[in-house]
């Protein structure tokens, strides 16, 4: 039996995981910033922005009746005397700490009227509104999130306008070739697709009427969505010691570099980098709740497969493992032109990664091969 107390620092998804899954006698005390309870986060540009009810709260995650502490926001952390601060000037002595704090959106044109981002509840809130009043809408960044919320965004029959500083939407994760294919999916739905550009500023009168790109062309709209990445939430870590490198620097543990301190979620840089998936979230936590309070002989790493996807157009795109944008592609079964396919991704004759759409029993079989020789033709 163990009295520790645990303090997680983030009420989303990893933050409410690594709850449920603790079993332990002590206190566990959940710190969040936001108002609501732990809520899911894939339903916003999806199917939360395109339906006709409107919502009235979020998809809450279930939890075996969690008490968080909400609307808190955490200050700042001594590793020495194992305590945090909040923003309201309450000090949380912990015996474990998990940071689990997520990311923000990168911000740009805060100053205009009729720029949205979207990471929220509130945010999607104000993108939906913005949507049903909107003709004309542009989508800065070429992502999974961008590329989902320019679906959703065509779907309610606005014009949309993608633009993406790579050469193809999705590249920087999936490579060039199933980058086309994305782009070309938006065209065939009526999306006009700039790519290898970026926005150079905004024209209005206060509200954003008119996107000026580097390449010297326009775009009209009406409504502008900035989905060019996100920022790690780790500035309230500034003195506290801890290894931070685009996120908090963890082990194949999720440790951190502090003793008894771990981290979770989208915040967490592991040794193959910081996935913003998910899944990487739930990962994370069942590593970390079995670790938190385990003898050091009986921790386990996190050996799960990555693994993410995205539906557009009624399309799921799933993706196994963390390939490079350069890794060599090969279609293994179905064909991209059919947008039904199951390709392989390999570097130096090994397997890094699988992506497929419409296929996903074959995707599934394919976890066992991430890290192994590429198979010879026929297996």
């Amino acid at each position: 039996m163990n009295t520790s107390r645990v303090v997680i620092v983030g009420g989303g998804l990893a933050g409410l995981r690594v709850a449920d899954r603790l079993r332990h006698d002590g206190e566990t005390v959940v710190v969040g910033a936001e108002p609501h309870a732990p809520y899911d986060r894939p339903p916003l540009s999806k199917a939360l922005l395109t339906q006709e009810i409107e919502p009235d709260t979020p998809p809450f995650l279930p939890s075996a009746g969690l008490e968080a502490r909400t609307g808190v926001h955490a200050s700042g952390l001594d590793t020495g005397n194992q305590e945090v601060r909040l923003d309201d000037g309450t000090v949380l002595g912990y015996d474990h700490l998990v940071i689990a704090t997520g990311l923000r959106p990168r911000r740009l044109f805060d100053d205009w009227t009729g720029v949205h981002v979207l990471r929220t509840w509130e945010d999607c809130l104000a993108l939906r509104t913005g949507l049903r009043a909107a003709r004309r809408v542009a989508v800065v960044g070429g992502g999974v999130l961008g590329c989902e919320i320019a679906a959703s965004a065509r779907t309610l029959g606005c014009a949309v306008t993608i633009i993406e500083l790579l050469d193809q939407p999705l590249a920087a994760v999936l490579g060039a070739e199933i980058g086309s294919m994305v782009a070309e999916s938006h065209r065939a739905q009526g999306v006009d697709v700039r790519c290898a550009t970026r926005v150079e500023r905004l024209e209005g009168d206060g509200r954003v009427e008119r996107v000026v790109l580097s390449d010297r062309s326009t775009v009209d709209t009406d409504l502008v969505v900035v989905a060019a990445g996100a920022v790690p939430n780790t500035e309230w870590l500034a003195g506290s010691g801890l290894a931070l490198a685009d996120g908090v620097v963890c082990d194949e543990f999720c440790r951190t570099s502090a003793e008894n301190v771990w981290a979770a979620g989208d915040v967490a840089r592991l040794p193959h980098g910081r996935l913003e998936h998910w899944t990487s979230a739930t990962d994370t936590a069942t590593v970390v709740a079995r670790n938190v309070l385990a003898p050091p002989a009986e921790r386990v790493r996190l050996t799960a497969v990555p693994y993410f996807w995205t539906d557009q157009y009624g399309a799921r795109l799933q993706c196994l493992g963390v390939p490079a944008a350069d890794d060599d592609l090969t279609v293994v079964e179905g064909s991209l032109a059919e947008g039904r396919f199951l390709a392989h991704y390999s570097r130096a004759g090994v397997v890094t990664g699988a992506v497929a759409i419409g296929m996903p029993a074959a995707l599934a079989r394919c976890r066992r091969l991430i890290g192994s020789a590429v198979p010879s033709q026929g297996q």
